[in-house]
């Protein structure tokens, strides 16, 4: 069997934590058997589109892969989990604060946040919520035109227990479209509960 080549996280979205945490991550990551496979992007600026999300152990596994690789990302996240003490383990690891209430003011705050930063990484789940919806949210794409972002599709896959980052995508502002050609690539992959697809 081929052994998977390893991933090189670029400079730019490198996080630089102490040795400690790549560590703690390698070996959650040996334990929990998840791997990464595809290629980080050497740019600027991505939206990540994270899906199929259909469990909270979609955020576990991703947090133990984003320190065992150490990379710098950012992910949004209700604000209501952001309570006193946890809220410093979420900062920390590059969780930002949202009201889904008011999805304008999101995409205004994230498109500065993006544009006033250098290596950014915003990971974002299209669906919104971990039930089974028929439509994703399109807030990820307005960010990214409004920041002039690229958008990355990663594939969470439990069958093969693999994070699978995809190819860059530009936005062509028909929303519909683009919403339609990101759920095809990531089609194929296969979250926790599937019948939440």
């Amino acid at each position: 069997m081929n052994k998977r080549p390893k991933l090189v996280v670029p400079e730019i979205h490198r996080a630089h934590r102490p040795f400690i945490f790549p560590l703690i991550g390698k070996i959650l990551q040996y334990l929990s058997g998840w791997e990464i496979a595809g290629t980080v992007p050497n740019i600027n600026k991505v939206v990540l589109v994270c899906a199929p999300h259909t469990s909270n152990w979609d955020f576990i596994y991703g947090i133990i892969l984003l320190l065992s690789i150490d990379i710098k990302a950012n992910f949004l996240a209700k604000k209501s989990i952001f309570v006193p003490g946890f809220n410093i383990i979420l900062n920390k690891l590059g969780g930002i604060p949202v009201d889904r209430n008011n999805p304008k003011l999101l995409v205004e705050q994230m498109a500065r946040f993006t544009k006033n930063n250098k290596g950014v990484i915003l990971a974002v789940t299209p669906e919104g919520t971990r039930k089974k919806v028929t439509k994703w949210k399109t807030g990820f794409l307005r960010i990214a035109q409004s920041a002039q972002c690229k958008v990355l599709p990663l594939g969470i896959d439990y069958p093969t227990k693999t994070f699978n980052f995809g190819k860059l995508f530009d936005p062509t502002g028909d929303n519909e479209k683009d919403v339609a050609t990101l759920q095809m690539s990531l089609k194929d992959y296969k979250g926790r509960h599937p019948e939440r697809h």
